[in-house]
């Protein structure tokens, strides 16, 4: 590892993220009450704004400039595309393809990413002359079948919700009696501290195993860093096979609360020296700007998915951040606070109209009257709330387009920040002496985390 290179580039991530914190350190649901979009400086939105829907695509998915643009525009977008480090994705049509008993009840999405995957751990694991893999966070047990059925792998499921555990061998039992002894689902909840476990669970359910992959499809928040430790304790394991994802949902170390904002330290990000070192000798403060909208905005869907989006497709979103927005701005007007009464406030499908929109999201939260402010006057009732958030609503709608525009900026930030995350894993790898690089997987258009890291030891 060159670490003056690697220093270079968390060095030039670290400052794009920091300039544009109005893109990526601001929840998509405050873009009105923090005023994030009056921050689009206006010559951009002069030259955005003129394009027609494939020229605006085009700028947002394939990073394309033209010349007439401002100086600062252009430097925005060639920053974007130089941060962003993760190869290329060029899955043409497969030819891989799951059996028909693995497909029923599968979206199309998890039929790729289960095929996609399991055929990189075959080809790392022949590579390695390895028979024996350990799944963490098994789920259901799809990939641990799969592996089984297609390529004879002996394989332990790993996973900390008991139900799924359950169900996976309900499941087993009844589509793949023949993977009993080859394939075993155990209960246990993966921490950074589960080595001597998890090595004396693979005793026990496969005595006399040699070497061993451990792998982890969309493993979430913490799980990954924690799965890089185990990696790394447990000898036996040579090959390490990982995707991520949700790093929004990694745990807070300290929150830190501040007059303008609140603060965020993770226990798990960063997690190299190389990185930490670069933040200490440039006196970044990245609780400040590394926060969870950073974290979620990494998470989210590439600028892959802009392509061929329809203007059609683009008004919806627009129409439904700012719909969204508009709610939260009319809230805090009022010391009031929106609390999820579903697990999903607001839905696509109700999104017809302003009025459709207001009635079904009044459905779905209930808007609570802010403990933190000392409340004068009488409560709202129903009708005043849909009559005041209307109001709201016509006071704000002409910023549609800015919100396409907006948005389109913030898009292609995502694989900048997927690429820093997965760049400071790759770096603590390197940094215990172990072979590790990132690959490919799936098509990004289908399964937006497609990039594993893979890891093996000599």
């Amino acid at each position: 590892m060159d670490t003056n290179a690697e220093k270079k580039y968390f060095f030039e991530a670290l400052s794009l993220f920091y300039e544009t914190q109005w893109l990526n350190n601001i929840a998509v649901t405050e873009i009105l009450t923090k005023e994030s979009l009056d921050a689009i400086p206006k010559k951009w939105i002069e030259h955005l704004q003129i394009l027609e829907n494939d020229e605006f695509n085009d700028i947002i998915a394939r990073k394309a400039i033209k010349p007439e643009w401002p100086d600062s525009l252009k430097k925005y977008v060639e920053k974007c595309q130089n941060i962003n480090r993760l190869p290329s994705i060029q899955i043409s049509p497969s030819k891989l393809e799951l059996p028909q008993k693995f497909k029923i009840g599968l979206s199309r999405k998890k039929q790729h990413e289960i095929i996609h995957f399991a055929h990189l751990v075959h080809t790392q694991c022949k590579l390695h002359n390895i028979q024996t893999i350990i799944d963490l966070g098994a789920g259901l047990g799809y990939i641990c079948q799969i592996l089984h059925y297609l390529y004879g792998y002996q394989v332990l499921g790993l996973e900390k919700d008991i139900e799924n555990v359950n169900r996976a061998c309900i499941r087993q039992e009844k589509l793949h009696l023949d993977s009993l002894t080859k394939v075993k689902y155990i209960h246990c909840n993966v921490t950074r501290d589960s080595a001597d476990t998890i090595e004396s669970i693979l005793q026990q359910e496969f005595p006399g195993f040699t070497n061993v992959c451990l792998i982890g499809l969309h493993a979430c928040g913490d799980l990954s860093a924690n799965a890089s430790r185990i990696f790394c304790k447990i000898k036996s394991i040579k090959l390490f096979i990982l995707i991520s994802c949700c790093y929004h949902k990694l745990s807070i170390s300290k929150n830190v609360h501040t007059p303008l904002q609140k603060k965020q330290y993770f226990h798990n990000f960063p997690t190299s020296n190389c990185l930490r070192e670069t933040i200490a000798a440039h006196n970044f403060d990245i609780g400040q700007f590394l926060r969870i909208p950073f974290l979620r905005l990494a998470s989210q869907e590439s600028a892959d998915k802009w392509y061929d989006m329809s203007k059609e497709k683009h008004d919806e979103h627009s129409f439904h951040v700012l719909a969204r927005a508009v709610l939260e701005l009319y809230s805090q007007q009022n010391n009031l606070v929106l609390k999820k009464k579903v697990q999903k406030g607001t839905r696509k499908s109700q999104c017809s109209s302003f009025q459709t929109y207001v009635k079904d999201s009044l459905l779905r939260y209930d808007l609570v009257p802010d403990t933190n402010v000392k409340l004068t006057g009488n409560v709202i009732v129903h009708d005043e709330l849909e009559k005041g958030i209307t109001q709201v609503w016509e006071e704000q709608n002409q910023k549609l387009e800015i919100v396409k525009i907006y948005s389109g900026l913030q898009i292609m930030l995502q694989l900048p920040a997927e690429s820093l995350i997965l760049q400071d894993r790759l770096s603590w790898l390197h940094e215990q002496s172990l072979e590790a690089v990132i690959v490919p997987v799936m098509n990004k258009s289908i399964s937006p985390r497609s990039y594993a890291i893979v890891s093996h030891k000599n």
